[in-house]
């Protein structure tokens, strides 16, 4: 009988052979994982979860309940219609920019940006004949400089600083220390000291109705082409104002909100119900003047969330409405 033996030169040799289809194999595989990874930008569309550093929230959410049970008024009041206003666009925007800003990253995975906001170019403002008051600068007026490189006439508005002085801060971009309000009020606020937090500060603040401003600046014949405001909570005592005067309607093309809904943190539960119906009575006037929702997004850089009759809703988020014809 013959026997076969393997030489160690043969079993050597069939070794290196699978050892190299194994790496051979392995490589195969981490190649066919980069492929699907990488993205390409040209064929493949871009979506905002693929930034690295795009700000993703946290898990659970700050979120505020009525400490105070008395709802006991207009039970089938729901926030329903409340969030659809909030959320639901009601018409569309072909050239949306997002202008101004400044990110801040916790670390490398955790961002988020404050400061800028989105704007609608079709078919107004048309840069270098446009009108814009920004209201609620504090000191940070990005958004405002970018539109200045648009060769627009930007007037920046706050009662709060105490850095700047009326006057031309750049060319193209005026700043004025005035509030925006229902009335024309001169009242002492109280600040923060910025050396020692616990104390407060009284400043002398100059409040003024839109039309005063626009009286005084020589722009009453004028439309506003953009209406940014960030003045915390008082856009809805500007709106309800607003609203009520004859020379409301075709005053501006444009209005770039911060949306903050302070009322739906109350104590009290009813209160909680008032404010969701004021706003949303404010909100169903402002369509009903033409001025319609393009884009809404929540504010990331400070949340917070409420209970309002079982239903959590964000407090702060960033929206641009639109006068449609």
């Amino acid at each position: 009988m013959r026997t076969c033996r393997i030489s160690p030169r043969s079993l050597g040799t069939k070794i290196l052979f699978l050892a190299g289809l194994a790496i051979w194999t392995i490589i195969g595989a981490l190649l066919d994982v980069v492929e699907r990874e990488s993205v390409n930008y040209v064929d493949d569309p871009w979506y905002d979860w693929m930034d690295k550093k795009r700000y993703r929230p946290l898990p659970g959410r700050n979120v505020t309940y009525a400490k105070i049970q008395d709802d006991v008024d207009s039970p089938a009041w729901t926030p329903k219609r409340l969030v659809e206003l909030l959320e639901e666009s009601s018409s569309t925007c072909r050239k949306m920019t997002d202008l101004g800003g400044f990110y801040s990253c916790k670390d490398c995975q955790t961002c988020h940006v404050d400061g800028n906001k989105y704007i609608c170019f079709d078919p107004d403002p048309h840069p270098g004949d446009c009108l814009i008051y920004s209201f609620g600068v504090g000191g940070e007026v990005s958004w405002d400089t970018a539109m200045v490189h648009l060769n627009c006439s930007v007037f920046a508005f706050d009662m709060t600083s105490k850095t700047w002085d009326n006057g031309m801060l750049i060319e193209n971009l005026h700043f004025l220390a005035l509030g925006l309000g229902p009335d024309n009020v001169d009242a002492d606020i109280q600040m923060h000291n910025a050396t020692h937090p616990n104390r407060r500060d009284e400043k002398k603040s100059f409040f003024r109705t839109l039309e005063t401003v626009r009286d005084f600046l020589g722009h009453s014949e004028r439309a506003i082409d953009v209406l940014k405001l960030d003045i915390e909570f008082a856009e809805w005592d500007f709106f309800e104002s607003l609203f009520r005067s004859p020379r409301s309607r075709g005053f501006c093309r444009m209005s770039a909100d911060c949306v903050h809904l302070d009322d739906l943190k109350h104590e009290s539960a009813a209160k909680r119900v008032r404010g969701g119906q004021r706003v949303e009575r404010i909100l169903e006037t402002l369509q009903s003047h033409g001025f319609h929702l393009v884009h809404t997004e929540l504010n990331t850089a400070f949340q917070v969330f409420a209970d309002v009759r079982g239903e959590v809703l964000p407090l702060f988020r960033e929206s641009l409405y639109v006068r449609r014809p």
